[in-house]
C-alpha cells in the first residue's frame, strides 16, 4: 500500500494498483477455524505473535495511526488520503479496532469526523508495530477474512522501522496482502523500492482465489523474507518470489549495495481504507459498515538452518521473446529514426498508438496543444514540435513509441535536442494501461538551448519483460518554445561496465566523493574507489554489518604509498576553498597520510597531511585552496595507509566546496530578459485562469495586468519568464518594481518546472510604485521560472484594478560586472531608414544556379523582390559584412520579416572565404518560416571560432527545401547584440 504523494505513474493517468499476470491459486484449510498456519514446521521458529485471544487490543504489541493527512514532525499537513486519495479518518476508538470472539476487527463506518484540515465522511483504523515491534527477515503469517464492496482497500503490509535509505520508497515498502474490494477474488503482493518519489518503483503479482473461496473467506497470507529473496503464500501455495530490486538515495552516486533496502528492520501494518487510487471511489453498491478480521498474525525465524546468502542480481545477455519488437540490425531499438513513416497523431480518448513507429499525442484533457513536422538539420531528420499550448501537465504533448524491454536488462536512451531558448523537457520509459503505467526509468528531466546537444541516460528493467513499452517525451506544461528531437537510440548495454575513475560532478548535498559511506555498488561496497598495494601486504573489504572501510594490513611496506586508496575525477573549481573531513580509527595508535592531487599525482593542491590515529572512530578534517587560475576535472583524494602495520578503519569521507566561487565562464550572469520590458512581452509569459478576468501588457515601458476579477487562485493571473538557467551554489540577487491601483497582496517566486520553489515571498501592493529586492542561493543546477501570482489574495475580492510591474531583474549577486548590451561594431542601417546602404544582394552563378530579382528599400523595409531562385538556397541571397565577432561571447539576432506568399529563408552568420569551403559558419544555420504576416525573430549563439572583424550575416532566399517560392520577402529592424 502507497505510503506517499500520489504518484503519477503515468503521462496519462494515475493508477498504482498493481497490474500483473499470475498463477491461479487453491484455498485450503476450513472457514472460520484457527490454521495452525506454519509450512515447514521444522524450519521456522515462533518468536513473535498476537492471537487476539484478549478483551481488548494489546496497546504493547499495537499503536495507531491517527487521522487522514500525512503530517511532519510539527504537526503540520504534507498531503491529505495518506497521499493515495483515501477518504477516511483513521481513529484508535473502539468502535473502529476492536477484539470480538478472539479475532482483531477493524471497521470502516460511514460517519462524519473533523479536524484541523477538513471533514472526512468515513472513519477505519490501520494498527501497526512500529516502536513496539520489528524484525529483519523471517515469516510473517496472517490468518484474515476481508471485506467486499467497491472501494473497499484491505492491506497487511511493511515499512521500514527507520528510513535508513531515504525517503519512501527508497527505504522499502513489503506489502504481504493487499485486496481490491470489487475484486472478490484476487489478492495481490508487492515490493516497493527505488529512489525517493517520484522515481519510485514496484513490483509485484496478483493470486486468484477461486469463485467459491473470495477474500470474504478465511484465508492465510504469507511472507517468506531472507537475504535477497521475498516469496508470497496464500493458504500455503506459493504464487511469487522476488529477487530483483535497488535503493537509491538522493545523495548517492550509485544504489546502495544489494539486498538494500530489504536489509533492515520492517514493522507490520494492518489497515482498511476507504476510497483511494487502488480501488477507486465507493458506489451505492457498498456497504457500511464494513469490516476485515484478523485471527492471528505470527512472526517465525528459521530454526534449524541460517537464512541463505544474498546473490546479487548479475546483469547478463536478455532475450526477447519472438513476438516483440526486435531492435535493428545496428542494435537500436527505435524504428524511424529518421522520421520517413507517417507519423500518428493521438488527440482524442480512446485511439491506439500505432504500436512500431512514432506517435504525437496531444489529448484535449490535458490541455496541450501543437503540431509536430520533419525538418532537417545538418543532413539530418528531427522531428520539430511547435507548441501553441504547453497545457497543464509535462504530459500534455508527447512523443511517444512503444519499445520491447526484457526483464534483467540494462538499457541506454540517448537522442539530441534543442529548443530556441533554455527549456526543459522529461523523458521516460514505462508500462501502459494494460500494467498500470509502472514507471521502468526514472523521470528524467533536461534541460535544452538553443544549441543542439547530445542526452542520455540508462536504466535497469527489474519489471517483467514488456513488448508493449512506452518511450516518452513530454513536451508539455513548460513554455510554448519548440522542441527539436533526433538522432533517438535506445540500446541493450547489459553487462557494460561503469567508468567509476571518470569525471565527477558533485553530488546533489555538494559532496564530491561519491560513496564516502562504503555502502553502495557491489556487495564489496567498494565502488568509485581503487586500492593498490605495491611492496606490501595489505588488503581492504566493507563488511555487511560495520559498512566502513577495513584496511586490514600483515606488511605496510617501507613508505607511505605502499598501500593506496584513492578516488579519481574529482571536479575542483578554481579559487575556491575546500573542506575535507572523515573518520578513522586504528587498532593501535598510528599515522596515515591524505593529499588531494591532479590525475598523475604531479600537482598537490592541498600538501600532504599526516593525520594521527587513535583506537577511537574520530572526525579528522583539513582544508586546501585552489590556485585562482586553475580548476581541474580529473582531480583525486588519496589516503596513504604504508609504513605502518596496524589495521586502518575508514567511513564517511567528504570534501565540500565551502567557498562560493563560480566559474563565471558557464554561468549566465543575467538570467532574466527583458526585465524593464522595453522589448514589450518578448521572454514574457502571462496565463489567466477561466475563472478570472484580466488582460496583461505593456504600457509606457511597464508591464500593466488589467485585473477585473483575480480568480479562485493565485495562480489564477499570472504573468512569468520561464527558462531561466540557475546555477547550483550561486547566490542571486532578485528585485523588481510594483505597484497597484488597489491595495493588494501578490505572491512572487522562483521555482522549476515541477513547481519546487527556489525562492517565495507575499508582497504588499499600494498605488506608489515601491521598490523590492531580495537574494537567494540555488540549491541545485535547474531551469526555473519567475512567477508574479497576481490572482486570489487575502484581501480578495480587490475589484476591477491594474498592477504595474517594472525593472525586473535576477543576476548572480557580487558577479563581475557586466556592459549593457551594445550592438557589434559595424552594423548599419537595420532599419533600412538610409534605403539598401551598407547592404548587398548576390543572385547566383553557373554553380549554384541564377536567381531573378531586385533588392530595394520601400516605406523603411528592405524589399527583396524575387521573379525566379536559383538552384542553391543561398541564390539569391542579402547580406552585410565587416561585422565584428569575439570570441566567447554570446550574440542575440533579432530581424522582422514576412513573404508575400509563405516561403523559407535561411539565415546564417560566418565568416566569408575565397576558397573552399567558401564560408565558415559561426552558428548552425537557422531556417525560419516566412507568412505573410509580419513577425519578429530571435536567435542566440555562442561565437566559438576566433575572434574576427569581418563578419558576415547572410539571409539565403534561394532554393530552399519545402519553401521556395518566388516571391516578394520584406525584412526590417536588423538588429545584432552582443550580451
Amino acid at each position: 500500500m502507497k505510503k506517499t504523494l500520489a504518484v503519477l505513474l503515468s503521462a496519462m493517468m494515475i493508477l498504482p494498483g498493481t497490474s500483473f499476470a499470475a498463477p491461479v491459486g487453491h484455498a485450503d484449510g476450513k472457514d472460520g477455524k484457527k490454521q495452525d498456519g506454519k509450512n515447514n514446521k521444522s524450519e521456522w521458529s515462533l518468536v513473535w505473535s498476537d492471537e487476539f485471544s484478549g478483551k481488548e487490543i494489546d496497546r504493547s504489541k499495537w499503536t495507531y495511526d491517527i487521522g487522514n493527512w500525512i503530517v511532519d514532525e510539527n504537526g503540520n499537513g504534507i498531503t491529505p488520503g495518506w497521499g493515495n486519495n483515501e477518504k477516511e479518518y483513521y481513529t484508535d476508538s473502539n468502535e473502529n479496532a476492536f477484539i470480538d470472539d478472539g479475532k482483531l476487527v477493524i471497521k470502516a463506518k460511514k460517519e462524519q469526523v473533523t479536524d484541523q484540515f477538513g471533514t472526512y465522511d468515513y472513519t477505519s483504523a490501520k494498527l501497526k508495530t512500529k516502536g513496539l515491534f520489528s524484525k529483519k527477515y523471517g515469516r510473517y503469517e496472517i490468518k484474515a477474512r476481508l471485506p467486499v464492496g467497491k472501494g473497499l482497500w484491505p492491506a497487511i503490509w511493511m515499512l521500514p522501522e527507520e528510513d535508513k535509505y531515504g525517503t519512501w520508497a527508497a527505504s522499502g515498502e513489503i506489502d504481504i496482502m493487499e485486496a481490491w474490494g470489487s475484486r472478490p477474488n484476487t489478492v495481490s503482493g508487492t515490493i516497493h523500492y527505488g529512489e525517493g518519489w517520484p522515481n519510485n518503483k514496484y513490483i509485484g503479482k496478483e493470486f486468484e482465489l477461486p469463485e467459491n473461496r473470495g477474500i470474504d473467506k478465511w484465508h492465510t497470507y504469507a511472507l517468506e523474507w531472507e537475504p535477497g529473496e521475498l516469496r508470497w503464500y496464500v493458504d500455503g501455495e506459493l504464487y511469487q518470489t522476488q529477487n530483483k530490486w535497488y535503493s537509491k538515495g538522493k545523495d548517492n552516486a550509485a544504489n546502495f549495495s544489494y539486498p538494500a533496502p530489504f536489509d533492515q528492520e520492517f514493522y507490520l501494518v494492518m489497515n482498511l481504507a476507504v476510497g483511494g487510487w487502488f480501488d477507486g471511489e465507493v458506489d451505492e453498491t457498498t456497504k457500511f459498515p464494513s469490516q476485515m478480521e484478523v485471527d492471528y498474525v505470527r512472526v517465525y525465524d528459521l530454526k534449524k538452518r541460517d537464512y541463505r546468502e544474498p546473490v546479487e542480481p548479475v546483469s547478463g545477455p536478455v532475450e526477447l521473446p519472438a513476438d516483440a519488437k526486435q531492435p535493428l540490425e545496428d542494435g537500436n531499438f527505435v524504428y524511424d529514426q529518421d522520421y520517413q513513416m507517417p507519423l500518428t497523431v493521438v488527440d482524442q480518448p480512446g485511439m491506439d498508438l500505432d504500436p512500431l513507429y512514432w506517435n504525437f499525442v496531444t489529448l484535449p484533457e490535458f490541455g496541450g496543444a501543437g503540431s509536430l513536422e520533419v525538418e532537417e538539420i545538418d543532413g539530418k531528420n528531427f522531428a520539430r514540435t511547435d507548441i501553441l499550448n504547453p497545457g497543464s501537465q509535462l504530459y500534455s504533448l508527447q512523443m511517444i513509441q512503444n519499445i520491447s524491454f526484457a526483464n534483467g536488462g540494462k538499457y541506454k536512451v540517448s537522442f539530441d535536442a534543442k529548443s530556441t531558448a533554455p527549456r526543459n523537457i522529461m523523458v521516460k520509459t514505462g508500462a501502459g494501461a494494460s500494467r498500470g503505467w509502472v514507471k521502468y526509468s526514472n523521470e528524467e528531466s533536461f534541460n535544452l538551448t538553443s544549441e543542439l546537444q547530445s542526452y542520455e541516460f540508462t536504466f535497469d528493467m527489474l519489471n517483467d519483460t514488456d513488448i508493449a513499452s512506452r518511450l516518452e517525451f513530454n513536451l508539455g506544461g513548460n513554455g510554448i518554445n519548440p522542441v527539436w528531437i533526433g538522432n533517438v537510440r535506445v540500446e541493450d548495454i547489459t553487462g557494460t561496465p561503469v567508468d567509476e575513475n571518470g569525471p565527477k560532478q558533485p553530488l546533489p548535498n555538494g559532496n564530491h566523493i561519491y560513496n564516502g559511506t562504503f555502502d553502495q555498488g557491489g556487495m564489496d561496497r567498494m565502488m568509485y574507489w581503487n586500492f593498490t598495494v605495491d611492496d606490501a601486504t595489505a588488503t581492504a573489504s566493507v563488511s555487511e554489518n560495520a559498512r566502513e572501510l577495513h584496511v586490514a594490513i600483515e606488511d605496510g611496506g617501507s613508505y607511505p604509498e605502499a598501500v593506496l586508496l584513492d578516488q579519481k575525477g574529482l571536479n575542483l573549481v578554481k579559487g575556491n576553498d575546500y573542506k575535507v573531513s572523515f573518520k578513522a580509527r586504528a587498532d593501535m595508535p598510528r599515522t596515515i597520510q591524505v593529499s588531494v592531487v591532479n590525475v598523475d599525482g604531479t600537482v598537490n593542491y592541498s600538501e600532504i597531511k599526516t593525520i594521527e590515529l587513535t583506537t577511537d572512530m574520530e572526525e579528522k578534517t583539513f582544508n586546501f585552496t585552489m590556485k585562482e587560475d586553475l580548476s581541474d576535472p580529473e582531480a583525486q583524494i588519496v589516503f596513504n595507509f604504508g609504513k605502518g602495520d596496524a589495521d586502518v578503519y575508514l567511513d564517511d569521507v567528504v570534501m565540500l566546496k565551502t567557498s562560493n566561487k563560480p566559474d563565471y565562464g558557464n554561468i549566465d550572469l543575467s538570467p532574466l530578459k527583458n526585465g524593464s520590458f522595453t522589448d514589450g512581452l518578448s521572454s514574457w509569459g502571462q496565463y489567466i485562469h477561466y475563472d478570472a478576468d484580466a488582460s496583461i501588457i505593456v504600457e509606457n515601458g511597464e508591464a500593466k495586468a488589467a485585473i477585473t476579477n483575480e480568480g479562485n487562485e493565485t495562480w489564477s493571473v499570472l504573468l512569468e519568464q520561464g527558462n531561466l538557467d540557475l546555477a547550483k551554489d550561486v547566490v542571486y540577487e532578485f528585485s523588481f518594481k510594483a505597484r497597484s491601483t488597489n491595495n493588494r497582496e501578490a505572491e512572487v517566486t522562483v521555482e522549476n518546472a515541477q513547481y519546487t520553489r527556489f525562492f517565495s515571498k507575499i508582497v504588499e501592493l499600494t498605488n506608489q510604485m515601491q521598490q523590492y529586492t531580495y537574494e537567494f542561493t540555488m540549491p541545485q543546477d535547474d531551469l526555473a521560472a519567475f512567477k508574479m501570482l497576481l490572482g486570489k489574495n487575502v484581501l480578495s475580492p480587490v475589484g476591477s484594478h491594474d498592477v504595474y510591474v517594472d525593472d525586473v531583474v535576477l543576476k548572480v549577486k557580487d558577479a563581475p560586472t557586466q556592459e549593457e548590451p551594445v550592438k557589434t561594431p559595424g552594423i548599419d542601417n537595420g532599419d533600412f531608414l538610409n534605403g539598401t546602404a551598407d547592404w548587398s544582394s548576390w543572385w547566383g552563378d553557373q554553380w549554384s544556379g541564377y536567381g531573378v530579382g531586385t533588392m530595394t528599400a520601400e516605406a523603411g523595409e528592405l524589399k527583396v523582390a524575387i521573379s525566379q531562385v536559383g538552384g542553391a538556397s543561398y541564390a539569391p541571397q542579402v547580406f552585410q559584412k565587416d561585422l565584428l565577432f569575439e570570441n566567447g561571447a554570446t550574440y542575440t539576432v533579432t530581424f522582422e520579416a514576412r513573404a508575400e506568399q509563405p516561403r523559407k529563408v535561411n539565415v546564417n552568420i560566418g565568416k566569408e572565404l575565397t576558397n573552399e569551403p567558401w564560408f565558415i559558419s559561426y552558428m548552425p544555420t537557422q531556417t525560419i518560416d516566412l507568412t505573410s504576416e509580419k513577425k519578429q525573430y530571435t536567435i542566440t549563439f555562442v561565437m566559438n571560432e576566433e575572434t574576427y572583424n569581418d563578419g558576415k550575416i547572410v539571409f539565403e532566399l534561394g532554393n530552399i527545401n519545402g519553401g521556395n517560392a518566388a516571391t516578394n520577402v520584406y525584412l526590417d529592424n536588423v538588429t545584432i547584440i552582443k550580451n
